[in-house]
């Protein structure tokens, strides 16, 4: 009955040569377009893991932008004496827009009406100008007053020409309102400052809108202001002016160009991650810089230090040098660490820093007690009263000295906590990416090598056929072509426990004793370990326990002790053991065996169809499947052999 359906199937094959190669090309296609749709799910993920990622930088340097803008209102407020008049205006002004690149012009408006600008060139027609009551503005403006913190109006058209952002910090003299220090950003200042302009147009673009407060109609700001309803789009708000923040995706097709142009979408992705950590440093540099310039003056004028200390949105802790004792902590301080004043004045430093980045913090106090460093600055962790871990940029300087030697210095924190897991995402991200690549490349080897072969053959031995007359010579072919097609069919199992490996991504652990899984292992090839005379050696206490998939553990288990007889020396009974270390959560199998010659076939050992020995039954996919299985759990291999003396298996377990 099989030889006849065997022959009716060989038939057909023969009477229509045509119709077996277009199988053959479907079944490839088919394998390829599998491939294929696995990368289009990947590359669909990433991109809006990326967009996701590139929103939030942008929005973070947006974020900066406000806050040091904060920062430099609540400076010019300093400047007003208590008379009502401002000191020193225009020096104190030019010092801020010169050292802030991302600020045009300060302000100080007395009971709404501007009258100090800097710089006045080019913003005359602003001067003297009614905000309070004119209709156009005087909403935002009071919008300030009322919330008594500071407001980012606009973007909005400016008397002196332009559009920009400005921010308004309402000032209090006894109670009474003085009137308004201002910021004024430009809007192409807030586009180049929050590195829109270094992102890639051809994948995404930007648009800024706000909710117009006299028609509650949602305005956009930035140059493209098409309908992107249809494309794919992200969005963020930003409170501080009650804007909302969009990413677009520039092409609705851009997910199918990346299929055919991966090489180069991943060098261009190499270039946006280059640019993202260098807009990512480059903010944190220029605030420290300017927190430090701003912490000297705070020194000179002790009143100016307490309203900044108490308002400023960074954490500032007076410190005793000797003990590390706080001495004086403002409001942000505790918020980041969780602890009230009084709780962290009970406290030193060294008690809330995260231990491994303790040492490194004392070496820098060390320099700066001696007088080699007046002050420094690093990355660091504290941990939070709850047990959060925080990460701060710290900024730490001298506050006086006392006979050459500081008596106390003032430490300066911003919470880079989101800074840090965006990065460590991204770098999840990165690396996800290269493994899946890694891994589809591999396979598309794999794919081109196996099965182009077994085509070949099948294609040659069909026009043998087609041309052939004599009977004998065509069931010669026929069997030819049975061997063949047995042959493709092995290739397409095996290739297709590679598949189930690979796309396997969310494999289920469970909590496996190792002993009974040996044990399993040992009962299934009984007969063969029988008839080797074989001894296992197993010292693995039987409370060891791995996570990991059971299929998976049972096949490499089974991989390993089965090489371990079939490759045994022959004149020498194997003997096979079995051990455990604990600390290292690694599993050792050792043999007696052949051995293999690591230096001639190290780097293919665990290569598919790879085989190192005359054993006709070694087909050299078992390693690499094993190890393909060890790598999905997220483990690694390592083998050590020398000829003649055997071989030694090390799996490690992810714990």
């Amino acid at each position: 009955m099989v030889k006849k359906i065997y022959h009716k199937i060989s038939s057909w094959f023969i009477i229509k040569p045509k119709t077996s190669g277009v199988i053959t090309f479907l079944t490839i296609l088919a394998l390829v377009f599998f491939v294929v749709s696995l990368r289009y799910k990947i590359i669909k993920e990433n991109e809006h893991r990326e967009m996701s990622n590139v929103l939030e930088v942008v929005h973070q340097n947006i974020e900066q932008v406000l806050k040091n803008s904060n920062t430099i209102t609540i400076t010019l407020a300093m400047t007003i004496n208590d008379n009502g008049e401002p000191k020193d205006f225009n020096k104190i002004g030019s010092k801020l827009v010169t050292k802030d690149n991302a600020v045009d012009a300060v302000q100080l408006v007395p009971n709404g009406v501007i009258k100090y600008i800097y710089p006045l060139k080019g913003n005359e027609a602003a001067m003297n100008y009614d905000i309070l009551n004119s209709k156009d503005v005087r909403q935002e403006a009071n919008k300030s007053i009322k919330s008594k913190s500071i407001y980012f109006a606009g973007p909005l058209e400016l008397k002196q020409g332009g559009t920009a952002v400005i921010g308004r910090l309402p000032i209090f003299k006894n109670n009474t309102f003085w009137g308004f220090s201002a910021v004024i950003i430009k809007l192409e200042t807030l586009i180049k400052s929050s590195g829109i302009q270094a992102i890639d147009k051809s994948k995404y673009y930007f648009q800024l809108s706000k909710e117009n407060p006299l028609t509650r109609e949602e305005e956009f700001f930035f140059e493209n202001k098409s309908d992107f309803s249809k494309n794919y789009f992200q969005s963020i708000s930003i409170p501080d002016g009650n804007w909302k923040l969009y990413i677009i995706s520039a092409n609705k097709n851009s997910i199918f160009k990346q299929l055919y142009t991966s090489s180069i979408l991943g060098f261009l992705l190499a270039v946006m991650f280059g640019i993202w950590v260098y807009t990512i440093l480059k903010k944190p540099a220029e605030l420290q810089k300017l927190i430090l310039k701003q912490a000297q003056k705070l020194i000179d004028n002790e009143v100016e230090f307490k309203i900044l200390f108490d308002q400023a949105p960074i954490g500032i802790a007076k410190i005793a040098t000797d003990t590390g004792k706080f001495i004086e902590v403002n409001k942000e301080y505790c918020r980041l660490t969780g602890y009230s004043e009084l709780e962290l004045k009970e406290l030193n430093f060294k008690e809330i820093t995260y231990p491994e980045d303790l040492n490194e913090d004392l070496q820098n106090m060390k320099k700066l007690t001696s007088g080699q460093i007046n002050e420094f600055s690093m990355e660091k962790r504290y941990i939070s009263k709850s047990g959060k871990i925080v990460w701060v940029n710290l900024v730490v300087a001298s506050l006086w000295k006392k006979d050459g030697k500081p008596k106390s210095h003032i430490a300066i924190i911003e919470d880079i906590t989101e800074k840090k897991e965006a990065e460590e995402s991204l770098k999840k991200s990165f690396d996800l990416v290269n493994e899946q690549n890694k891994r589809l490349l591999n396979f598309s080897y794999i794919v081109s090598h196996n099965l182009r072969s077994h085509s070949s053959n099948i294609n040659s031995i069909s026009n043998l056929l087609e041309d052939s007359e004599d009977e004998d010579e065509r069931k010669e072919l026929t069997s030819m072509l049975n061997k063949v097609s047995i042959s493709l069919n092995e290739t397409m199992s095996n290739l297709n426990d590679v598949v189930n490996i690979q796309s396997n991504l969310h494999l289920t652990k469970e909590n496996l004793n190792l002993n009974n899984y040996i044990n399993s292992t040992i009962n299934i090839i009984y007969e063969q370990i029988n008839s080797k005379g074989a001894t296992i050696i197993n010292t693995i206490d039987d409370d060891v326990f791995v996570k990991y998939s059971p299929a998976y553990l049972e096949s490499i288990l089974l991989n390993f002790i089965s090489n371990s007889l079939k490759y045994s020396h022959p004149d020498r009974k194997p003997i096979i053991e079995l051990s455990f270390d604990k600390l290292k959560n690694e599993l050792k199998i050792k043999d007696n065996g052949l051995g293999i010659d690591m230096k001639k076939y190290g780097s293919s050992l665990f290569g598919m169809y790879k085989t190192f020995h005359n054993n006709k039954d070694a087909k050299g996919i078992g390693l690499f499947i094993t190890k393909n299985q060890i790598e999905a759990m997220g483990g690694k291999i390592l083998v050590e052999s020398e000829v003649n003396l055997g071989c030694t298996f090390t799996v490690t377990f992810i714990a």
